[in-house]
This record gives C-alpha cells, structure tokens and sequence, in this order.
C-alpha cells in the first residue's frame, strides 16, 4: 500500500523543490579552472535560463513536464597562497524564479502550474592546487609558460528560499556536498595562445530534506550520491577573444522517498558550445548554449548562460614589494 502511494505522489515529490540541482548540472563552464595569480579579487555575474523537462530539485524528469528556471548567480572569489599552493576562496548567491507544469494534471493538484522565486541554493568553495599549481604573484604568473595542473576542490551548497507549505521552492532544504578533482591541460604550437582542455570529475553527496513539501505527503527525502564529469576545450582565436565547445557528463542520484528507492537514476550527456571577449584589462564576458545528447528515458534540457567577471590586483602594492 506504502509502495502505491509513493507511485502516485511521486510527481509532487520531485516538485517540492527547485533549480540548485539544475544550476549544478550546467557546471562552471570553460575556464573556471585555470590557474591566475594570488592577490586577485573579484566578481562573477552570470545570468542562467533554462527550459527542461527534468525538474531540478531531485535531478528527476517527468516526459509531460515543462520547467524553465531564470537565475542570476553572483559568485565572489579571492585568490591567494596556501602553503606556497594556488588557492581561491568563493562564495556565492542566487536570486531567481522558476516556473513549471504538467499535463496531463496530477491527481490532487486541481492547477497543474507552479511558481516560485527567492534565493536558490548557493555555495561556498575552496579550490587548492595539488599539481603544477604554485602560488604566483601576476609579474612572476605573466612569465611563467602554462602547463598541466591539478587542483583539489570542495563546495558546500547550503540551502536557499523554502516553505514546505509551497508546491516549489527555490531551496532544497538540505545540504549538497561537492568534491572534485579540476585539471587543465594546454597544448598546441602556440605556447602564448593554446588549446587549453579543462576536465573536472566531481561527486556529489547530499543531506536528507526531513520536511517536504506538505503536498508530498512524504516524511522524508534522500538521493543517492551523483558522478558528474565535465569536460571543455577551448583557444584564443585572438588576444582578446576565445570559443570552445564541451561536453558532460552525469550518472547517478536516484530519489529516495520514504526509504524507497524511485529507480530514477538521471542519466545525461550534454555538450555545448561557449565563446569569451576580454572587454578591458579587468572585465571580461562570455556566453553559452548548450543541449542534451541523449538523456535516460528521453530527458531533455537546453541551456543559454550569459555573464561578466569583473577582477581587482593591486598592481601599484606588487610594484613597491618588488623595488624593495
């Protein structure tokens, strides 16, 4: 009987919460990884819209589904020496709304349409390098010629706007665990513009959610950890301006309702495309597509991703530590 009602509720299950796990899924996209001097601070604004019919808070899709989500994700960073080692500090937060249906309606959901908006989950991180990735100032980085390196990196998403009382939410109401193992590669003829090739393998572990959306009717939540690999290549075509293309990779993360595995595992590979303009010395943009290869049982998600860094050095404080 238990097993029954799960089947039948599952819908309102995967909707009791929304967007940090399909911000997560569109990864960091090209060059969050390379390595940059110590001394930088800075700021990452992105703008997300997503159109899916896999629905975020679970990493689950429903075929009659239709979910868009719009998020602004605003991410601070600093970049400085950890035992000789490159190391960033980031923290971030996401404003946003999303929107989603299903049709044919759900029994016990007489409007078959939701809305929400707040803050989606956000993160805070620490990157160290482990190879190849020692801790420059920018004269001593602008000389040294690129090479592999290898950073150990471990995120922390806490939750963001929630009311079990609501059919969706913004947060998740759980924590997200994130550890992965970034690497950059450069290669090519031209040792001042390569190809750089960036590939993250991450896994993620998650917290229970043990207040559900009251429509659920479920006690608790779980899901089962997620692999992740992502993947990207891309070259300066000029000084200033860049393209790439990429590709990623995700398994795992069944829902857990009530003890009960959903059998639900969000199997994906996707690929995208991504193109980059340094406007000014400290302010750069840049922008992304990309699109579902083949989805588990036919889920489907499209991506457009816009945004600007903006990043602050005291050149003026290296010049004077230098002369003495």
């Amino acid at each position: 009987m238990k097993n029954i009602r799960l089947k039948k509720t599952l819908l309102l299950v995967i909707f009791s919460t929304v967007c940090t796990l399909a911000i997560q899924a569109q990864g960091d996209g090209p060059r969050a990884w390379l390595l940059a001097p110590k001394g930088v601070t800075g700021l990452d604004a992105k703008y997300l819209n997503l159109n899916q019919n896999i629905v975020p808070a679970g990493n689950l899709f429903i075929p009659s589904a239709d979910v868009k989500v719009n998020v602004v994700p605003l991410t601070l960073f600093h970049t400085f020496s950890l035992g000789g080692r490159f190391a960033m500090a980031q923290a971030s937060i996401m404003p946003g709304s999303a929107s989603g249906s299903i049709y044919p309606p759900t029994p016990g959901l007489p409007d078959p349409t939701f809305n929400a908006s707040g803050i989606s989950d956000g993160f805070v991180s620490l990157k160290v390098g482990l190879v190849g990735a020692p801790a420059l100032d920018a004269f001593a980085f602008s000389k040294k010629q690129p090479g592999f390196s290898m950073l150990g990196m471990f995120r922390v998403w806490y939750s963001g706007t929630y009311d079990a009382s609501k059919p969706l939410n913004l947060g998740t109401n759980r924590m997200t665990y994130e550890f992965g193992l970034p690497m950059s590669i450069p290669f090519g003829n031209n040792p001042k513009m390569p190809f750089w090739v960036e590939t993250v393998p991450s896994l993620q572990f998650y917290g229970a959610n043990n207040n559900p959306t009251a429509i659920s009717r479920a006690d608790k939540t779980k899901q089962k950890p997620l692999f992740i690999w992502e993947n990207h290549i891309t070259k300066n075509l000029t000084p200033k301006f860049w393209a790439g293309l990429g590709i990623r990779a995700q398994a795992g993360g069944e829902l857990i309702v009530d003890e009960v595995d959903q059998g639900n595992s969000l199997n994906i590979v996707g690929w995208s495309v991504h193109a980059g303009y340094q406007l000014l010395a400290p302010l750069s943009i840049k922008a992304s597509y990309g699109d579902v290869i083949w989805g588990y049982n036919g889920a489907d998600s499209r991506m457009i991703r816009v945004g600007a860094t903006f990043s602050y050095i005291n050149l003026n404080k290296l010049k004077a530590q230098s002369v003495k």
